[in-house]
This record gives structure tokens, C-alpha cells and sequence, in this order.
């Protein structure tokens, strides 16, 4: 697999990445680039985060660290304990199980805002995103990834519903499968499959439809997180 670096040019500014607090400062741009490593996969669940390091990274104290890292913690990607190092948070799979079981009513609610509102320029957008995502499937994982984020936020941005918005973004950075599953070809076709019928469905304005796919899309993460809880253990 090839860097996810290497896939950034895919991702829009937001790169999955919705922090209310996040602006153009210092401390925002620590936090959203330690959030955006922790979302894609490059800093496991449970990798220590050297503050010095990061702050040798960015050029700075070790102040603004310690300021980005308790805005991570308030999103649930960053453990602080006492008198110890930092740490990417662990996501136990009850918690997974609990928070999918949520998330899976909200996303159809997401999906369903988006048929009923989106304008035939947001429908023109989607094709291309949805044509990203075809081009980047057999590039590299990481790509993929990027491309779908991309779509998926696109998806989020329009539903018309800011609220909603807000709280999927934060859940989708703590339970994104880009961290917490390693892809396989079939999860790749399968989704790439599952995508095709959700953008018909979205086109044909087919609400009822569209609600059916993005739920199952979001039990097929699920299973693939737990498959590969059961294989770790």
C-alpha cells in the first residue's frame, strides 16, 4: 500500500475532518493534520503521540501540541492520561457495534436529505466524485479511500440539514474504516458496486432506494471491522 500522502490530491480541504474549533490557527492545523493520520490509518489505535516530536514538526512549543491534542481528545481520537504520554484512543468493538447501530439510522437520514435536496449542479458533482472513485479504485488502497471520503462528505455537505452534518462528521472521524480495517479486493468491488446503485438511486431521486443502499453500505463497514477484530484475535 502506498502512502496515504500519496492520495491527498483526492481529498477535499475538509479531508473527513470536521472540527467545530478547527480555523486557520496553529493550533487548528496541528490538530486537523494529527486527526487526518489518526482517520486514514497511519497512527494505529493506541500509538503513543510525542508531543516533542510534533512540536519540532510544526516549528513551535510544545503548547500548541498540548492545546491540538485536548481538541482530538474532546473528539474521542486522543487519550490524555495522567502523567502519561498521549495516545491515539482504542476503540473497543462494543463501542464500534454501538455507535454503528446509530449511525447506520443517521446516515439514511443523510442520504435521504440529500435526494430530497440536492440541486442538479450537486447531482453533476456527485457523477464526477463517483467517477473519481471508479479511477482510484485500482490505483492504491489509500486513494480509494480518499476518493470515496470525498463523495461521502459531498453526500453530507448538501443534505441540508447542519445539525446532522455536524454529528456524523465527528462520528465518522472516530469510526472512519479507513482506521479501523484493512481493505481487501472484495470489500473494494463490493463497494465499488454498492456505490454504483446508490448514485443511480440518488439520480433517479429514488429516496426509499437510496435509504436501503447507504444503510447497507454502512453494515458492510460493520462486518469488515469486526471480520478483522476476530482476525486479530
Amino acid at each position: 500500500m502506498k502512502p496515504a500522502s500519496e492520495a491527498t490530491d483526492l481529498v477535499d480541504d475538509r479531508v473527513a475532518i470536521d472540527l467545530k474549533e478547527r480555523s486557520d490557527s496553529l493550533v487548528g492545523r496541528i490538530a486537523a493534520d494529527v486527526a487526518r493520520a489518526i482517520t486514514e490509518g497511519r497512527l494505529a489505535p493506541g500509538a503513543d503521540l510525542n508531543s516533542v516530536e510534533l512540536a519540532a514538526r510544526f516549528g513551535t512549543s510544545r503548547t500548541p501540541v498540548r492545546e491540538a491534542l485536548m481538541l482530538l481528545e474532546k473528539e474521542g481520537l486522543v487519550e490524555i492520561p495522567p502523567r502519561r504520554r498521549p495516545r491515539v484512543s482504542q476503540v473497543s468493538l462494543e463501542e464500534v457495534e454501538e455507535l454503528y447501530q446509530i449511525r447506520v439510522v443517521l446516515n439514511g437520514l443523510m442520504i435521504s436529505s440529500f435526494v430530497g435536496n440536492a440541486s442538479e449542479e450537486n447531482m453533476r458533482q456527485m457523477d464526477g466524485l463517483h467517477e473519481q472513485i471508479k479511477r482510484s479504485a485500482y490505483v492504491d488502497d489509500d486513494a480509494f479511500l480518499a476518493s470515496r471520503r470525498v463523495l461521502h462528505n459531498h453526500w453530507l455537505d448538501n443534505c441540508g440539514n447542519g445539525s446532522l452534518r455536524d454529528l456524523l462528521s465527528t462520528w465518522k472521524m472516530r469510526m472512519s474504516v479507513g482506521r479501523l480495517v484493512q481493505m481487501r479486493p472484495e470489500d473494494i468491488e463490493r463497494s465499488l458496486r454498492d456505490h454504483d446503485r446508490l448514485v443511480m438511486a440518488c439520480r433517479d431521486r429514488d429516496e426509499t432506494l437510496a435509504v436501503a443502499l447507504m444503510q447497507s453500505m454502512t453494515l458492510s463497514g460493520l462486518a469488515a471491522i469486526k471480520r478483522q477484530h476476530r482476525e486479530r484475535s
